[in-house]
């Protein structure tokens, strides 16, 4: 193993620095992972395009939470002290919940929502904000190490599992904790129908819709209608199965892409549920016009506050269509537990590495996020390497 290793900051609005460090010993309660591969979220791409203007956040951050790797070097009490599925053993590659909650707080013991924790705790990976140059130094996914700490959630990967399949359990997870949230509604009400055949329109051609679209599709959807751009990343999701038709937004205006949606389903009422992915706040909106009346809709995309807002006809947009209304902004370290079983189950129908576009090494990290903004090239994940891989 190398004696130094590289990370990846933030250091500012729209600047990634790369530095060298030392490799972190481990003490008796830690684990040296090496990174495998980590996506790039959603998320990281708002901290890197709105830090110091719109969002205010200590600098610099080394970012990273959708993370995977191999466990190099274990400490003698490593699996007392971590919230494994499994004994690990050196050498196992792992899926890591990025928040360590604390357990004991309000969120955590009355409602087991761990991403909700308010206790003292010590820091996520990929959201420690302060010096980068403070040991541990590798604190986030973007480095080709990471230290972990006692408390962490952790599966293992199974051995037939590839590294960019097992790299979207933490976006699936998300996908999964919005088809449950759609599932919600007590069955005898008989207003929502997306499994056994229902008809499901996604907003949104980025990781969160596409993996959305695949835990619709397991749940039982009959339909998937995919909304969103490039029109590679459409093509890519037909082909893997996930979209049964797709509908460019470059090619398609908002008028003629809510009625497109609203032929496909029965009587032309419009979906029976929609998932509003896309992160735009104006999609909400046209999500809204996608549903048919006792529809169920969940908001899923825009989970940072960059300030946007959209006019809301409350009357029209959601009492006279007598919805149900969801919102998912976080996951529960269960979750993405659930995901790691679903793409173990599924990998061999479900062509899960399609999704990623692109690897790029830490070094290039900073490449990573002009690829997640260019209007016609735009993979659906970009993934960074770390030393584990």
């Amino acid at each position: 193993m190398a004696q130094v290793g590289k990370v990846a900051a933030l250091v500012g609005q729209r600047s990634i620095a790369v530095y060298e460090f030392p490799v972190p010993d481990v003490d008796d309660e830690s684990i040296l992972l090496g990174v495998g591969l980590t996506g790039v979220c959603g998320s990281d791409l708002h901290r890197y395009q709105d830090v110091g203007e719109k969002l205010d956040l200590a600098l610099p951050v080394v970012m990273g939470h959708e993370i995977t790797g191999r466990a190099l070097k274990m400490g003698r009490r490593a699996n007392e002290v971590m919230k494994a599925d499994q004994p690990l053993r050196e050498g196992d590659r792992v899926v890591v919940y990025a928040q360590r909650p604390c357990g004991q707080c309000h969120w955590c013991r009355e409602f087991g929502h761990t991403a909700r924790c308010v206790g003292p705790r010590p820091t996520g990976y990929g959201y420690r904000y302060g010096s980068v140059d403070a040991p541990p130094y590798f604190t986030g996914g973007f480095g080709d190490y990471l230290l972990l700490g006692p408390g962490t959630w952790i599966w293992r990967i199974p051995d037939d599992v590839p590294w960019e399949a097992a790299a979207l359990a933490e976006p699936l997870s998300m996908g999964i904790r919005a088809v449950e949230r759609a599932l919600s509604l007590p069955s005898w009400k008989n207003e929502q129908t997306l499994t056994f055949g229902g008809s499901v329109a996604i907003l949104g051609a980025g990781a969160i819709g596409v993996l959305t679209a695949a835990a619709a599709r397991l749940a039982g959807a009959g339909q998937v209608i995919l909304v969103g751009a490039p029109r590679g990343a459409l093509e890519v999701a037909q082909r893997a199965g996930v979209a049964d038709v797709t509908i460019d937004i470059d090619q398609v205006g908002p008028a003629e892409r809510i009625e497109r949606v609203r032929a496909l389903t029965p009587g032309g009422y419009g979906a029976d549920v929609v998932f509003e992915a896309a992160g735009v706040p104006v999609a909400f909106l046209e999500g809204l016009e996608m549903l048919r009346p006792l529809g169920t809709y969940v908001e899923l995309g825009c989970m940072i506050d960059t300030g946007k807002t959209v006019p809301l006809n409350v009357a029209r947009h959601l009492t006279q269509k007598d919805l149900i209304l969801y919102t998912v902004a976080a996951q529960p370290a269960q979750t993405i537990g659930k995901a790691v079983r679903t793409i173990a189950a599924t990998h061999q129908r479900i062509d899960y590495p399609s999704f990623v576009g692109q690897v790029l090494p830490i070094a290039e990290t900073g490449q990573a996020f002009p690829l997640l903004e260019h209007p016609a090239a735009k993979p659906i994940k970009v993934a960074v390497r770390g030393a584990g891989y």
